[in-house]
């Protein structure tokens, strides 16, 4: 498993972590290789192997250097199967499996919000020697269909999963709210994403004005760091609801955040699979979200949750406004999302399938 770094809290790299603890050691010989090290890499020594090929840049003296000392790890440890997850590591995947039995797998795991048109000739290119591109939506394969001229018989769809051992009803120490000043009588809209501009945050907050305006016990809370985070403050300020309105900054545990809302958000421009949707499923909470990428198959729209395809503050502030006025709408979908997330995200079954498709792999080369 190659992926630049597992030392940042954003969902690929959490991905990759857990992806590793989780694997079946007696069937899999796991291992994680980064472009740099980090504590969360080091920690993962305990239960699969690790290696640091320190680079910035494949296209660099040094890049081409530590590609063929990968190439040479991979040889000594007659590793079989090289998946890359971001795009820098597919360089390297696709370098290394050159000129070898080497079973080479690349990702797609956002709907092409980042593709620029030299990213996606060096996807064509790297294409010509990957054996499987894996997806985790089934709109994530269609975009790479689409923009890749790909057969889609080259591309697979496996979900991540979520562990409802750490995330379900009853789960979390609620408390924590209190520590940023949410009052205990109030109602928390919350949305987990860390602040950048791809998940659409004022789109949230101008939102919230408008269910502020409606609900008068409703209180809006962002889970998550991030660089937009003085941007945003200033919004919450401009709209007048910065009494309303509450920021982690990237601290405490989201588990005890969620266990505090009554209602999960997303407002994204792009999603591939979101975990945080995944999250507010496991623990019970109905789910608002832009109707983009693997929202629309996560989420059953009307039954757990709500799609929104207007992306206009009022098209996003009325589903909302809705559950907070419905109880009994708002508990039903709950239970159903958890439901489904039960059937279809559990971690387990999710990571069961990606064993699967990996010794599909193999059986089909031999």
């Amino acid at each position: 498993m190659l992926v630049d770094t597992v030392g940042w809290d954003a969902g690929t790299e959490r991905q990759v972590a857990e992806t590793a603890r989780r694997l079946d050691a007696s069937r899999l010989d796991v291992h994680v290789c980064c472009l740099e090290s980090s504590p969360q890499l080091e920690a993962l020594k305990s239960v699969c192997h690790t290696a640091v090929f320190p680079t910035t840049k494949f296209n660099s003296v040094v890049g081409l250097r530590q590609a063929l000392r990968l190439r040479e790890y991979l040889e000594r440890h007659s590793v079989r199967i090289v998946h890359a997850y971001m795009n820098k590591t597919a360089l390297f995947a696709v370098f290394a499996g050159a000129l070898s039995n080497r079973i080479v797998v690349t990702s797609r795991l956002n709907i092409g919000y980042w593709y620029t048109p030299a990213l996606k000739l060096q996807f064509r290119a790297l294409n010509l020697a990957t054996r499987q591109i894996m997806a985790n939506s089934e709109e994530a394969k269609r975009i790479a269909v689409e923009t890749e001229y790909i057969d889609p018989k080259m591309v697979s769809v496996i979900y991540q999963g979520v562990d409802m051992n750490l995330f379900r009803p009853g789960l979390g120490n609620a408390a924590a709210c209190h520590a940023l000043g949410i009052p205990p009588s109030s109602r928390v809209v919350g949305i987990v994403a860390n602040l950048r501009p791809v998940k659409d945050l004022p789109l949230f907050l101008r939102a919230a004005r408008l269910v502020a305006q409606r609900v008068s016990d409703a209180v809006f809370l962002l889970a998550g760091r991030g660089e937009l985070y003085e941007e945003l403050l200033a919004l919450a300020c401009e709209l007048g609801i910065q009494d309303r309105v509450f920021f982690t900054k990237g601290e405490g545990k989201i588990v005890d955040y969620l266990a505090r809302m009554s209602i999960g958000c997303l407002t994204s421009l792009s999603e591939g699979f979101s975990n945080s949707v995944m999250e507010y499923m496991a623990m019970s909470l109905p789910v608002v979200a832009t109707a983009v990428g693997g929202n629309l198959e996560a989420i059953a729209d009307g039954e757990t949750g709500f799609l929104v395809r207007e992306r206009s503050p009022e098209a996003f502030a009325e589903p909302v406004i809705r559950l907070l006025e419905d109880e009994s709408l708002r508990s039903e979908m709950g239970r159903r999302g958890l439901l489904r997330c039960a059937d279809n995200f559990e971690i387990r079954k999710t990571i069961r399938s990606l064993e699967d498709f990996y010794f599909s792999l193999v059986t089909s080369q031999t």
